[in-house]
């Protein structure tokens, strides 16, 4: 199975593997793949528009407590604001409640795509920094607060792909890097899902949406980049 050190060339064509031969079995939620693909496409389009909002807003959605009542209303404010840009964006014929607008995990991952587009172009994490015991912790202290609203899945996910960020950091650096929806970026999930296997614990089995966990891959992935660098945010202050 490819590894970090592999070309894009070998960890594509690891697709076409038998998944028998794999430690662990990735396979492709296809019934809401395709969906999700086309609400990220129009994320990214409202997305690009967004990042001429202003700093403080971002911040709220990018660094704050997610599914709280500030980040949610200051994610549907930026939606709002900017709807002329999202395809497909529906027509109001009364105020819409602006929190409505805030609640897309995917939304939030367009969002931090162009952050680090504008922002912090060269983020990279190696297993150097996730392995750090400082980084580590600080990475501990601010996220078991932060997080302290998600609940179920959503917070599973982000267990799952914090762990998979910390273990396979090269492999999550090029992800992110990728085009969305590429096989590129399908060969580098089915990587870090097999060589982060011990974040599974005992699942040899795994079905996974490629547009959902990169957006959870994103989150991890910007947690860990602020960790290491010490930060507060990629995100300048006003």
């Amino acid at each position: 199975m490819p590894n970090a050190e592999d070309s894009d060339e070998i960890i594509v064509e690891a697709l076409r593997l038998p998944r028998r031969a794999l430690p662990t079995q990735v396979r492709w939620s296809y019934v809401r793949a395709t969906h999700n693909r086309i609400q990220y496409e129009r994320a990214r389009e409202f997305a690009k528009c967004a990042r001429e909002t202003g700093s403080a807003w971002l911040r709220k959605v990018v660094d704050g407590e997610p599914n709280s009542a500030q980040a949610t209303f200051a994610q549907g404010w930026i939606v709002l604001k900017n709807r002329v840009c999202y395809p497909g964006f529906p027509s109001q014929s009364a105020a819409p409640d602006v929190a409505d607008f805030g609640r897309s995990s995917l939304d939030r991952a367009a969002l931090l795509e162009e952050v680090f587009k504008t922002h912090a172009p060269d983020a990279a994490l190696t297993i150097a920094d996730t392995h750090d015991p400082e980084v580590r912790e600080r990475f501990r202290n601010r996220e078991i607060p932060r997080n302290r609203l998600r609940i179920g899945g959503d917070r599973e996910a982000l267990v799952l792909t914090s762990c998979l960020v910390r273990e396979q950091p090269e492999l999550a650096t090029r992800l992110i890097r990728s085009a969305p929806g590429s096989a590129l970026g399908q060969g580098l999930t089915q990587a870090m899902l097999v060589e982060g296997r011990a974040c599974l614990g005992e699942n040899r089995k795994i079905v996974i949406d490629p547009t959902n966990f990169r957006a959870y891959v994103l989150d991890a992935f910007y947690r860990w980049v602020v960790a290491a660098r010490n930060v507060a945010s990629l995100i300048p202050a006003a």
